[in-house]
């Protein structure tokens, strides 16, 4: 339903649905150390930054044309390329007009046309009221923020409010304790994200007004600001509630009442660019507009359009029109005839007053005039005001659209048809109408009216500013009414929003040589907007973190990048890039998958938060400078995930398919899916907390032999203790043994004895990510190790006379980890696939040297493969070789050394590890195969040769995980005679010792009965075919690459308490106060981003402590000429402070030398001589 109408266009439903699909959310808090909630009172000016458009005001009344102080003056669309090419308003206000006991008067607040009627407060206070003030109230804030209590002030000064428990008095009490708003409780009037609410009279004496002949009428108006923090369509619009008020003072009813929306629009700044300026008005959308007449100086080739757009007229009783007026009396009376209802929109919490027997009045006329035209100039008198608002010229001659001089009918229209009153109302994208053929620096008023303003009885009126952009000057209209149509559905749907994205809180801190920007994710992360009946699913999808040159939010400025984007993060999820419709019909990408984020994680409060450290000038690459300002926002995005579709299943005409190649690829049909928001700028002057500075990442020291490292985290300096901890690791005894091998570590705070963490399996050693569990102010980082050796043919001393061939698997060549934890395990070619240890574990490898020489150099177990059972079972077995007898050898080939299992060998097996501080000799093995043909062609001497093929010979090495035995009693890998019984050794299966057998450890038991035993390694080396018979020399090594935890592992660490530094380091800085520049000579070089005017110079001094400074500077003479506080710091714990180089008087010092004496508390005196050379300028006072 349409309040304004009554009715809506069935025909625009659809896009408007879809429009809805952007967010009307809220940008976050301003910047500074820990996430800071709005001040309510923001005195006599506020900016209004929260979207799309930026918006001083002032407490009078003023839009626009308002100086705050770091802050451009003037309405600007954000981030359109330039910190000044955004201007499409130079001031905005309004006009009023009635008849107050038959005199008409009129009065303005039109700043371009100087003409301020009213001032701050209320008419029984008056400006001197401390409360009359601008109140704020933001989303962000939360329920029952200070904000909430402070707006009793603005109640008091007729602010409404929601009177949830409806005792008539505002008290904004969580009254059942559960932490949020409900409607039984009370509240303020808070629409969209962010309002700003004040309230101002007509009490300007009139000696001081433009029109002097018009007195005081009693009138305060209460005025409403309010948007949606939003980067999409609702966030080019601002909306104005003009609550006006017969205060009775001068007469109880005041008749015949206008009220004019004025404005001296701007569309640009820089080279005149504002006199290219046209107008209108559509009086379908109760609207007036203004335009360019084609490229503009400032904007390029797609100016905007600005359109003011009376969403809620005043509220009129009319007889015969609205209501049947049985009595003749001229006012509606209970019981007559409902004609028309009006309505008063008050937002979600106030829902919608509904008015019998009235209706909203709209548009009534639209005028323009130019500053200095003497028909349609500034209005110089009440009457020539007056007649402006009832749609003439000055003198009150209605414009002859037939041949007024600076506009046209076009397209066939009937001049003499065209309502004069609506100035140029014809359409300029279609050239049809009454249209503006004048360009120039517009002056512009949207009319409605007649109303009465009866004593004590509000009018609302609200107004919306409105923004669009599009290709070209009228491109851009046709988009501005769009989006006003959207605005105006937004309206009178009374504000529907959906759950609101938390506001992202953050924390910026300083450190040598980095700048930390934190937030936390959780609130994001598991926010979910769901509107069944707008079709929405709105999610999270990701952060990104922007860096900017200056403190304006503009991509370039003059040409030169503005901003720089430094980080970005999606959800691990089913989306990684995105695509929309562009501008001709095909797919742009506007997201490509960025840094992952495990959705539990970040979504968990206690765990999900984001840290990125800024090293260098994101711009210059160079070092961050001290005192420089550096500028940021942080953004998150959502996507309806009802509007977006996957690209292997978009089919456009059926002639476009996007294939499989797309799994995580989705694309935007409409452009609508995406919204984003921001914080505010973030401002950072480095080394600010030099005093405090944030936490380098902590290394703790290592006991041990493993090649892992622990570093720690801080995240909450205040949680520091100041103790001693140490870090231990345990090996996971529960997991099953094919799993890679893994221990368990628990950080235990030694100073006091507690474990803090037990059992924990997380390793996570990237430290430029700072989610999961804080423990006592840290997050503890613990490098993840998967064990691994190295097989690597050049592995040999001298390496230039490796004497085997190069390594190959298949050929069971190289060396082969035949236990079950690590990722290199493996079995090997020709030997039985099931022939896996079960003793040997990854915490056992050691660097390994095998050394080669004469035969006999050392002694080796050596076992028989083929002699025992059939065909089959002989394959695969490989007995002790003192357990083959003759008669195992009957028909399978000849045996050297038959009957002898430990025989001399040419190589020794070492231990050589640094890690470890060993170095001992290894008990080793080798394997001979049969000889008799077929499969068995080995070469069972008792001598080691590998010969030319190891698959053929089998005869690899053993290198088996115990000390060297230069007897060969090792009885686990021999096997034998264990009382009444006999059982030997089998390599490859394993053998079990009889129960009975005497003095057998368990552990011999245990490797006896794994296959390989306990072998560390096993080695295939095969001599090369072109010279089968050399003479193994020199030394092959295996080294460990990575050696994993164990119990002999040991990290310890100290934390600083609080985060704070000593004593001894503060005192330190203290020695190193200083100012710069020094010399100062004109201006300050060192300065970053600021409006200051060039000829207003500082010098800084920098390194104060934040405790109470007082610093005196004086002449050579020994004149004192300031003293400078630590009030006179930007903030109280700042380092910095400047000095404007004026006296006490506020006179600019004279160039010269100058002493500074900085006296702190405890610290002592800081004595620095400086000189400054100041620019010449005119001083007008002496």
């Amino acid at each position: 339903m349409n309040y304004r109408y009554n009715k809506i266009k069935i025909g625009i439903w659809l896009i408007l649905i879809v429009s809805f699909s952007l967010a009307f959310t809220f940008r976050e808090g301003e910047g500074g150390k820990k996430f800071q909630k709005v001040t309510l009172k923001s005195g006599d000016a506020y900016f209004m930054g929260i979207n799309n458009i930026n918006m001083p005001m002032n407490r009078e009344g003023v839009m626009g044309e308002v100086t705050i102080e770091g802050h451009l003056a003037g309405g600007k669309l954000n981030n359109v390329g330039s910190e000044t090419s955004g201007n499409f308003l130079f001031s905005g206000g309004f006009f009023l007009s009635g008849v107050t006991n038959g005199n008409v008067w009129a009065n303005a607040v039109a700043s371009a046309s100087r003409i301020q009627d009213y001032q701050a407060g209320t008419y029984e206070a008056g400006p001197t009221d401390s409360r009359a003030q601008i109140y704020v109230l933001s989303a962000r804030d939360g329920d029952f923020a200070t904000s909430w209590e402070e707006w009793k002030d603005a109640v008091a000064l007729g602010a409404y409010y929601h009177d949830g428990n409806g005792d008539g008095t505002y008290d904004p009490v969580d009254l059942n304790g559960n932490g949020k708003w409900d409607p039984t409780e009370d509240r303020p009037d808070l629409i969209g994200d962010e309002t700003a609410w004040c309230v101002y009279s007509d009490q300007v004496d009139p000696a001081l007004r433009r029109f002097n002949d018009v007195d005081p009428q009693g009138i305060e108006i209460r005025q409403t600001v309010f948007a949606f923090a939003s980067k999409g369509i609702t966030g080019n619009m601002i909306f104005i509630r003009y609550s006006i008020l017969n205060t009775g003072e001068v007469a109880d009813v005041i008749d015949d009442v206008y009220l004019g929306v004025w404005a001296d629009p701007d569309l640009g700044e820089e080279q005149d660019a504002y006199l290219d300026d046209l107008v209108g008005c559509d009086t379908t959308l109760n609207s007036g507009f203004v335009y360019n007449n084609g490229p503009d100086n400032d904007w390029g080739v797609n100016p905007p359009c600005f359109m003011i757009d009376f969403f809620q007229g005043p509220i009129a009783y009319i007889p015969g029109e609205t209501f049947v007026d049985a009595n003749s009396n001229g006012t509606f009376d209970e019981g007559e005839t409902v004609l028309d209802t009006a309505y008063n929109i008050q937002g979600q919490a106030r829902g919608i007053a509904t008015v019998l027997g009235a209706k909203n009045l709209g548009l009534s006329s639209f005028v323009h005039y130019m500053q200095s035209h003497p028909e349609l100039g500034d209005p110089n008198t009440r009457l020539e005001a007056r007649n402006y608002m009832l749609g003439t010229n000055k003198f009150g001659n209605v414009l002859d659209p037939c041949t007024w001089t600076y506009g046209s009918v076009l397209g066939g229209v009937p001049c003499a048809e065209v309502d004069p009153r609506f100035f140029y109302s014809g359409d300029p994208v279609t050239q049809t109408g009454w249209i503006n053929t004048y360009e120039t620096d517009q002056r512009q008023m949207s009319n409605t009216g007649p109303f009465k303003l009866v004593k004590g009885q509000p009018v609302d009126i609200v107004a919306a500013y409105v923004v669009g952009r599009d290709d070209n000057q009228l491109s851009s209209i046709t988009k501005t009414k769009e989006y006003d149509l959207i605005a105006q559905l937004l309206f009178d749907s009374n504000f529907p929003t959906l759950p609101a994205p938390p506001a992202i809180k953050y924390e910026v801190q300083t450190g040598t040589g980095f700048i930390d920007l934190t937030w936390e994710t959780s609130e994001q992360v598991n926010y979910t907007g769901v509107d069944t009946v707008l079709d929405v699913d709105r999610k999270l999808e990701g952060f990104y973190l922007t860096a900017f040159r200056s403190n304006s939010k503009a991509g370039s400025i003059q040409g030169v990048d503005n901003s720089e984007l430094l980080s970005a993060y999606d959800l691990d999820n089913f989306i990684d890039d995105i695509y929309k419709v562009s501008g001709n019909g095909g797919q742009d990408r506007i997201w490509q998958r960025a840094t992952q984020l495990d959705i539990l994680l970040y979504g968990d409060p206690l765990t999900g938060r984001i840290r990125y450290r800024l090293e260098s000038d994101p711009f210059t690459g160079g070092p961050l400078i001290k005192g420089h300002e550096y500028y940021f926002a942080i953004t998150h995005f959502y996507l309806n995930h009802n509007v977006i579709i996957n690209r292997d299943e978009f089919n456009e005409n059926d002639t476009i398919v996007y294939g499989p190649q797309y799994p995580g690829a989705y694309y935007d049909p409409l452009g609508v899916a995406m919204e984003e928001f921001e914080t505010p700028l973030i401002r950072v002057i480095y080394d600010e907390d030099i005093y405090s500075p944030a936490s380098k990442t902590g290394t703790a020291v290592k006991s041990g032999t493993s090649d892992g490292n622990v570093k720690y985290l801080v995240v909450y300096p205040d949680q520091l203790t100041g103790d001693d901890y140490k870090v231990n690791f345990f090996k996971d005894e529960t997991q099953p043994d094919t799993a890679v091998y893994s221990t368990f570590w628990k950080l235990t705070n030694t100073t006091t004895g507690e474990v803090l963490i037990d059992s924990s399996k997380i390793y996570n050693f990237d430290t430029t990510s700072f989610a999961g569990s804080v423990t006592e102010g840290i997050i503890l980082k613990v490098e993840p190790l998967i064990p691994a050796y190295e097989s690597n043919y050049f592995n040999f001393i001298p390496e230039d006379q490796i004497w085997y061939q190069r390594f190959a698997t298949v050929e069971a060549k190289g060396v082969y980890y035949v236990g079950k934890d690590i990722p290199q395990k493996s079995t090997i070619t020709n030997f039985p696939a099931n022939a896996v240890s079960n003793v040997i574990t990854a915490d056992r490898l050691r660097r390994v040297e095998i050394r080669f020489g004469a035969n006999g150099v050392g002694k080796a177990y050596r076992y028989l493969n083929g002699f025992i059972g059939g065909v089959i079972q002989a394959r695969n077995s490989h007995r002790y070789a003192g357990g083959i007898t003759a008669a195992d050898t009957i028909g399978k080939g000849t045996v050297g050394k038959l009957r002898e299992g430990f025989v001399d060998v040419p190589f020794t097996a070492w231990v050589v590890d640094e890690k470890h501080n060993q170095e001992y000799q290894l008990a080793v093995g080798f394997v001979e195969r049969r000889n008799s043909g077929g499969d068995f062609n080995g070469i069972p001497d008792g001598i080691w040769n590998p010969d030319t093929a190891v698959t053929r010979t089998k005869e690899v090495i053993v290198v088996f995980d115990s000390p060297y035995d230069p007897t060969g009693s090792q009885i686990e890998f021999t096997g034998g005679t264990f009382g009444d019984s006999t059982v030997w050794a089998d390599i490859s299966t394993g053998y079990t010792v009889p129960a009975n057998a005497q003095g057998v450890t368990d552990e011999q038991r245990r490797i006896a009965k794994s296959p390989w035993f306990n072998a560390m390694y096993v080695v295939g080396l095969a001599k090369p075919k072109e010279n089968p018979g050399v003479t193994p020399t020199g030394t092959f090594y295996i080294p460990v690459t990575t050696y994993p935890y164990t119990g002999a592992d040991q990290f310890t660490f100290k934390t600083k308490l609080k985060g704070e530094l000593s004593e001894a380091d503060k005192k330190a800085l203290f020695d190193k106060i200083n100012v710069y520049p020094n010399p100062m000579f004109g201006f300050n070089p060192a300065t970053s981003y600021s409006n200051s005017a060039p000829d207003e110079p500082f010098i800084t001094f920098t390194n104060l402590p934040p405790e109470d400074v007082t610093l005196r500077i004086y002449t050579l003479s020994g004149t004192l000429i300031r003293t400078l506080t630590t009030a006179d710091k930007s903030n109280l714990t700042s380092p910095f402070l400047q000095w404007n180089l004026r006296n006490e008087d506020g006179l600019r010092a004279a160039s010269g030398l100058y002493l500074a004496i900085v006296t702190v508390k405890g610290y002592g005196d800081k004595v620095l001589k400086f000189t400054i050379i100041m620019p010449q300028k005119q001083i007008n006072r002496f």
